[in-house]
This record gives structure tokens, sequence and C-alpha cells, in this order.
């Protein structure tokens, strides 16, 4: 054990910088993937990568900082040649800037970090120039810095045009209008690209409730309506516009559409190749080299330089060319050939849905204590009785954090529900979707709901979601057995629906942000008086479930 100890010791800053660099691999795969998946365990080891990849850059930087003896150098003295990877790595990869919306919040933190960071890796190799052997590697170095701090400047820019502050249009004028839209006109595919391209900033706009006007890139094609009628198409169009509008928040995609964002890249990857380039004609007399250097520390260095030259290359080819942007300013400049092989990347997402399949759900009552038992109801009553005798303070607050974990599930949309949203969405977009008024009886009860809904919009989810919890639970099997299979069908669309915008107000807190609430929320309190007003036993309380939900 103490052989592995000292094994670990002598070779830890070696197993850092390698782990550093396999969590950038892992984060630059896997990052897309979170887009379109639902599966705990990957999304979950996603952000543990995430979290770590910056964690154990920062701390192998400290580590180096702290052993500027003379026998670290002496033994290993390329080591000292590593910081400038190391803000490579904390520029993060294109597929992934933020995890969530208020990584993008704290931009002003990433620029204090990099401001941190960088004079750290300064300092580190500042001083293991004072070693003979290290002197050659100045020139490398300066080019590999210059690419390191262009790195993490490109995450902090990211996450400041993706946060909800940043009012600046990113968009492009096309200057051969017409010739685009005689392209697309023959191909709706290339049509709803189109449309979901000229729509974004408007998008982008009403999403984050900016104040600036709309920067539209064009007109949208003249034909479109008529496809659009089917909803399938409908469909495909909105996939591309909040795939759009994904990577503007959680990508360095609206970066990379910007002419300081590819010349800034271009310089990075140009100082990196030349850094490379001198290191390996260095490197031409293997002997001497590893005589001073070490060939484990050699290897490990070619592996840090190749690596990042491959994830650049493939960044370029599976997020930059396969961009919808891409395609469209390479046509709108008739670089036919690299448009053609853009838009053979962007067609690739047609063959399936650019998301899960699946919304989230949340209902309240296994937080109510009244939902029929289940593994999560009984850990809900084993710790809602530990709580109370240990007496934890504001235990219905935590009880409500431990239910969000255990009762959010996902379910698929099935064609019934995704036709009626679509239809939905068809009323506001296409006049030709607007029905009549089916239910002329709802509108006082919509009018009292209006100030809650203007106002206190959660507030107004949570009254809905309880109201429908009501009706549905009123209704006895027996009395159900009369309903025709699609209006069974249709009432269980209504608790999907239910439980998503229950899902979305609590395990996301951050859609009440995005839409401006400023009312303060609490679906605890707005429960309380469930607690409060009824002190029964918790089998009571099950069989009055109907009652229960009524007094809410």
């Amino acid at each position: 054990m103490g052989s592995l100890l000292e094994l670990y010791n002598v070779w830890e800053i070696q197993l850092l910088v390698l782990l550093s660099f396999i969590l950038q691999v892992f984060l630059f795969f896997t990052g897309r993937l979170r887009q379109g998946s639902t599966n705990g365990l990957l999304r979950g080891s996603i952000w543990l990568a995430y979290l770590g990849a910056d964690m154990v850059a920062i701390y192998a930087l400290g580590y180096l900082s702290r052993h500027q003896d003379n026998d670290t150098m002496e033994a290993h003295p390329l080591v000292f040649f590593w910081p400038p990877f190391l803000l490579i790595h904390l520029g993060g990869q294109d597929t992934i800037t933020a995890f969530s919306m208020e990584d993008n919040k704290l931009w002003l933190r990433h620029l204090l970090n990099l401001v941190l960071e960088v004079s750290l890796a300064l300092y580190v190799f500042w001083k293991s120039t004072s070693l003979h052997n290290n002197v050659q590697l100045l020139v490398p170095s300066l080019f590999l810095f210059l690419s390191g701090i262009i790195k993490y400047g490109e995450r902090t820019m990211a996450l400041m045009y993706g946060s909800q502050k940043d009012d600046r249009n990113l968009g492009f004028k096309l200057n051969d209008q017409e010739r685009i839209l005689q392209l697309v006109n023959n191909d709706v595919y290339q049509e709803l690209v189109y449309y979901a391209l000229v729509s974004h900033q408007t998008i982008q706009r009403e999403y984050f409730r900016r104040s600036n006007a709309a920067y539209n890139i064009g007109e949208p094609p003249r034909n479109l309506y008529p496809f659009i009628l089917d909803y399938g198409l409908l469909d495909k169009l909105l996939d591309a516009q909040l795939s759009l509008l994904y990577n503007d928040i959680y990508t360095k995609a609206t970066l990379l559409r910007t002419k300081n964002g590819i010349l800034v890249r271009f310089i990075s990857q140009l100082s990196t190749v030349v850094a490379l380039v001198i290191f390996a004609v260095m490197g031409t007399k293997k002997q001497a080299a590893s005589r001073l250097y070490g060939k484990a520390d050699i290897v490990i260095t070619y592996i840090l330089f190749i690596g990042g030259i491959l994830l650049e290359i493939c960044a370029v080819f599976t997020f930059l060319m396969a961009s919808p942007w891409t395609w469209l300013w390479l046509e709108d400049r008739r670089y036919c050939r690299l448009a053609r092989i853009s838009l053979s990347l962007v067609r690739v997402p047609v063959r399936r849905p650019l998301w899960s399949g699946k919304i989230g759900q949340y209902s309240c009552l296994n937080y109510m204590g009244i939902k029929d038992e289940s593994c999560s109801y009984i850990v809900m009553i084993l710790m809602r009785k530990t709580a109370t005798a240990i007496g934890v303070e504001d235990v219905r607050k935590k009880l409500f954090w431990v239910s969000k974990r255990l009762d959010c599930k996902y379910e698929t949309v099935d064609n019934m529900l995704m036709e009626c949203v679509m239809r939905e969405i068809g009323t506001i977009e296409l006049p030709v979707f607007v029905q009549p008024q089916q239910w002329p009886h709802m509108m006082p009860f919509l009018q009292y709901l209006r100030f809650k809904f203007v106002e206190q919009f959660p507030l107004a989810v949570c009254h809905l979601h309880i109201i429908t919890e009501v009706i549905l639970a009123s209704t006895s099997a027996d009395h159900m057995k009369s309903y025709s299979a699609d209006a069974i069908e249709a009432a269980q669309m209504c608790r999907k629906l239910s439980n998503y915008m229950m899902y979305l107000i609590t395990a996301h807190p951050d859609f009440a942000n995005v839409l401006q609430i400023t009312s303060a929320f609490s679906f605890e309190l707005t429960l309380e008086k469930v607690f409060t007003a009824d002190t029964t036993t918790t089998s009571s309380r099950k069989k009055n479930k109907d009652e229960i939900l009524r007094e809410t």
C-alpha cells in the first residue's frame, strides 16, 4: 500500500493532466447527447464531468504552483510546460459551455477566474524558466499560452452571449436573398431550416424578453405555410427552432457565427499547431530530449498536443460545419461545394428528432401525502416522521426538495398529445388553425385567473394542476367506463400536460426567470394550508383525498 502511495505521489501531476484531458474528450462527445436524452445516468455523468473538469484543471495548476522546488524541476522539467494546456481545458468544449442557465448568468465570475487562472499559469511557467532545461520551451509556450487564453476567453464570451441580459444582434444579412429563396423552395426541409433561421432572432427576443428590435436576416419562404398545415412538419420546424435556441444558450454556437469568433478560433488553432511543430523540431534529437525530459512526459505532451488538435478538427465537422448557420452563410456567399457538405451534415437530424420525445412529469400528490402507496410515498412518510422526531427546521421545504428528486419522471409524448400541442401552436402562427370556442362558460373562471397568470404564473399553474387532479379524482372507475376511449385518452393527456407544467416550475426554477416573473412564488406556501388545516393521520388523509384536493 505504501509503495502505491509513493508511486502516486511521484506521478500525481501526470495523472491529473491526463484526467483533465480525458474529461474534455468525454464532454466533447457527450455534450450534444444531453439535448436529446432524459437518461439520468448520462445526465449525471455529464454534470459530474462538467464540474470535475474545472476542478481537476484548477487543482493541477495549484499543484504546480506548490511544487517549485529544485527536485521536482530536475526530475520532471517538462511538467511546467503543461499549464497552458490546462488553460485550454478550462476553455471547455464547443458542445457544452453551460450546464444550466445559471451558469450563463455567472459569466462575470468566469471572467474573474480567467484573470486569476491565467496569472497563476504564467507564474508557474515563469518560475520554471529559472531551470536551464526549460528556457528552450519558452517559444512554444508563448504560442500555447495565446491559444489557452483565447480558449478560456471564448468560454467566457459564450456564457455572456447566452445570458438573458445580453441584447446584441449576432445575426447577418443575406447578400443574395432571391437566390436563397429559389434554392430552398425546391426542398421542404431546406425551407424549414431556412424559416427557423430567419425567425430565430424574433424567437430569441421573445424567449428572453429582450428589449432590442428583431434582427431578421431575410424574408420567410413564400410557399411554406401550405406545407406546414401538416403538424408533422410544424413539429420538425419547432424542433429546429428549439435546437437553435438550445445551442445559443448552452454551447459556443453564438460566438462561432461572429467574425471575431471565427478569427480568434483560427488564431487559437494555428497557435497550437505552431507550438506542436516547434516542440517536435526540438525533439528531433530523441536521445537528448529523452534524457532531459523523460520519455513518459514527452509521450503525455504529444497526447495533449495531438489530442487537442484532433478535438478541434472534430469540432469543425460535427459542430461548426453541421450548423444551419454555416450552411446558410456558405450558400449565400456561393461556396457551393462547402455548402453541400454542410447541408449533408445538417440533414442528419431529419432522420431522428432533435429531442428525447419525452416530457417531465411532477405531481404534488405525493408531497401532500395523499397519493396511493408507492416506494417514493413510503420514503416521504419515513422522512417526514424522522425529520419531525429530530426537530429539523423547515421540514416542508426540505421534503419538497426530496419530493422533486423522487417524484420527477418522464413520459413519452404520444401522437395525440403532439397533434394537440401543434394545433394550439398553429392557432398562434396561422389563422387557419383557429377553431370555434368550445367552452364558453369557462370565461368567468379564466377571468378570475387572469391576474394570477399575468403576475403570478407559477401560482396559477399550481392551482390549475390541483383543479385537474380534483376533476380526475372525483370521477369514479365505474363512471369512467361510460366514456369513450378517446375521452379517456384526452383526460390522461390533460394530466400529462398538467404534470409537465408542474415539472417546469418545480424542477426548473429558471423557467420562471425566463418568463420575467417577479412574484415571490413558493410551492410550499401554496400547499401549506393542506398541512395546517388537516391534522388527521396519513391513513385518513388518503381516504379523503377528494375532499382535501377540493379544499386546496
